[in-house]
């Protein structure tokens, strides 16, 4: 009973991981449709690198994110292949933490700007974006305007080249907005959890995303890593009504210096609060000898082969098994006619009787008969009395053939009535090929089966 459950929970599983799986196979079908035309549609991004530097506003909100956002702006300060951007941080007059260590990034270089928020915190992400949002259209006032506004997360690491790619696909490019992959960085001590969630994202912000354009469908932006053109704002500013304005501290002192390139300032390693991350995602392309590849290399289609030879061997396994297990508990079992007389599904189920029988009765065994494993063996007639469901079968005779199997049961049952005797055959496999058991009667003792074992072996062994 157990063994047959877990079959049928084994086969239900299977099942349904095959249906949640149709959605993931339509979409890897669609990517490699897809992906040729999606390479011939890109701008040779080369050029890329050759572009005038158009100016960058990049919105961060931060709270109580003291422990990373010195590590996010010092490494982006100091890696970015890009001058002409600002940082806006988004921080709480109750968070001092975080604001110490902006203000001390600050210092180091003029490109990093805090900006205080009214509210104490925590407020939701979209009001500190909006009070961003209104801080940043301050300094426009003063300074000029911004070509492309950024939102990235306080715990970002930027890549060294995204603001030129920005610059080059909506300065120059003429898209609206810009979504990059969002791909975690492994972690030394997250196991299969973390590399999980890391395998989850960069599906999504790579496969997925191209299937979504070419199906002309709804493509989300992440909430980080995504960039906009200026007039797309002002559209957003015209088709949704202005908000209440909001009121935000720009911290002034630090902005005499805006548009002016505060290079040499941030050579040296800025390390706010120890808050220094020794593992380099990029550090490849930090090296001042890096140069750009033509091309980028393409790892997707040796993951999907991996991915999908680990579906088709655990398909494979699961037909084999239960192709095997089918085989196995096959029953054929025929009265004089010839017709199936009986089904016996699960053959283990006999332990399981025995083990009851055993602790319930207590069995004086003849002489020559001794215990095994889920039976009895009679070593005086050379049979086996099987338990089930509190009643005793006997193991008569093992075949190789059915048809040889099938005319001991028609002689066993000639011999103690047709009427009165059940038989059944199992066939099952083994080592040495199909095995066909001769299974007869259903007896209430050991006795009683063994006075028909013995009227079989009287008439047969004349």
């Amino acid at each position: 009973m157990i063994y047959d459950i877990f079959q049928i929970l084994l086969w239900v599983t299977a099942i349904m991981l095959v249906i949640s799986g149709l959605d993931d196979m339509y979409m890897d079908l669609l990517y490699w449709i897809y992906r040729k035309k999606y390479k011939d549609k890109m701008p040779d991004f080369n050029e890329m690198f050759d572009k005038d530097e158009k100016p960058i506003a990049i919105i961060l909100g931060a709270w109580k994110e003291s422990s990373v956002i010195g590590r996010t702006l010092s490494y982006a300060v100091r890696n970015l292949k890009y001058n002409n951007y600002r940082f806006f941080v988004g921080v709480y007059p109750n968070d001092p933490d975080t604001i110490r260590i902006v203000k001390e990034i600050s210092k180091k270089d003029s490109r990093v700007i805090a900006c205080i928020n009214p509210q104490n915190g925590p407020t939701t992400k979209a009001d500190n974006l909006n009070s961003l949002y209104a801080g940043l259209c301050e300094y426009e006032k003063v300074y000029g305007e911004f070509e492309i506004v950024l939102v990235h997360d306080a715990e970002d690491f930027m890549h060294p080249y995204a603001l030129k790619l920005y610059n080059f696909l909506i300065g120059y490019k003429g898209y609206h907005g810009v979504q990059i992959p969002v791909i975690p960085i492994k972690s030394k001590l997250g196991g299969i959890f973390h590399r999980t969630y890391c395998d989850a994202f960069a599906e999504v912000h790579t496969k997925d995303m191209i299937v979504r354009e070419a199906m002309d469908t709804f493509i989300p932006f992440s909430g980080t890593g995504m960039g906009f053109h200026r007039k797309a704002i002002y559209y957003l500013e015209k088709n949704n009504g202005l908000q209440e304005g909001k009121e935000v501290h720009i911290d002034a002192e630090l902005t005499n210096t805006y548009f002016q390139n505060n290079e040499e300032a941030v050579k040296d390693d800025i390390l706010v609060n120890d808050t220094s991350y020794k593992d380099d995602p990029f550090e490849s392309l930090n090296a001042k000898s890096y140069i750009p590849p033509r091309e980028t290399p393409n790892q997707i289609r040796n993951y999907t082969t991996v991915f999908l030879s680990f579906v088709l061997m655990f398909v494979s396994f699961l037909v084999y098994t239960g192709a095997t297990e089918s085989s196995e508990q096959e029953v054929i079992a025929d009265n004089k006619d010839g017709n199936v007389i009986e089904n016996i599904v699960n053959k283990v189920s006999y332990t399981d009787a025995f083990a009851n029988t055993m602790a319930n009765e207590n069995l004086n065994l003849p002489e020559n008969v001794i215990r095994i494993s889920n039976s009895f063996r009679d070593n005086q007639y050379n049979v086996n009395y099987i338990v089930k469901d509190g009643m005793y079968n006997i193991e008569e005779s093992n075949w190789n053939n059915d048809e040889a199997a099938r005319n001991r049961l028609s002689e066993v049952q000639s011999i103690l009535g047709y009427e009165k005797t059940k038989g059944l055959i199992i066939k099952s496999t083994g080592e040495d090929g199909n095995i066909y058991k001769v299974i007869i009667g259903e007896y209430g003792s050991i006795d009683e089966a063994r006075e028909q074992v013995s009227k079989i072996k009287e008439i047969t062994e004349k």
